[in-house]
């Protein structure tokens, strides 16, 4: 007798573990989403096309400036594959002010394979977002009217 009661003892015990591993497998699996900002490891957005280097990471930009960049990828996300927005301030122990200038430049891939970096540019920080958007909507431009004349890019796009 009390040998059956150890043994449903363990089974009950050996239930309860399982049943806890099973919740916990579920709330992992259904909290992926807080991975990269929304983005779940099974669901690729525009999100996870913006990459930062540089003296300026994801960290260093609002919320508001990374949706507007996310906008335009997500309008695009057929053509654009990944942009990789590089940064350098002229002081880099100096503290990033609204009012500092900051050089960046884009290297942009496209969902052809087509890759191309834009020239180094010069912006204050208060008005990167704007400018990085400018710069890379001039020159998916270009690549756009390229193809559309039976052209394949294969060099760099210029659109000074």
């Amino acid at each position: 007798m009390n040998r059956r009661r150890r043994n449903k003892a363990e089974e009950i015990t050996r239930n309860l573990f399982f049943i806890a591993v099973a919740v916990l497998v579920v709330v992992v699996f259904f909290n992926l989403d807080i991975i990269n900002k929304g983005e779940s490891l099974f669901n690729r957005t525009a999100a996870a096309d913006i990459k930062f280097s540089g003296d300026l990471g994801d960290k260093d930009y609002a919320e508001r400036e990374i949706d507007r960049l996310r906008g335009y990828l997500k309008g695009r996300k057929k053509l654009i594959g990944e942009i990789t927005i590089r940064t350098a301030t002229e002081d880099s122990y100096r503290k990033v002010t609204p009012d500092t200038e900051i050089l960046f430049e884009i290297r942009v891939v496209m969902r052809d394979g087509f890759t191309f970096t834009t020239p180094l540019r010069r912006s204050l920080r208060k008005n990167l977002p704007k400018s990085v958007l400018t710069k890379l909507d001039k020159d998916v431009r270009a690549y756009q009217t390229l193809k559309k004349e039976g052209k394949n890019p294969k060099t760099l796009i210029n659109t000074m």
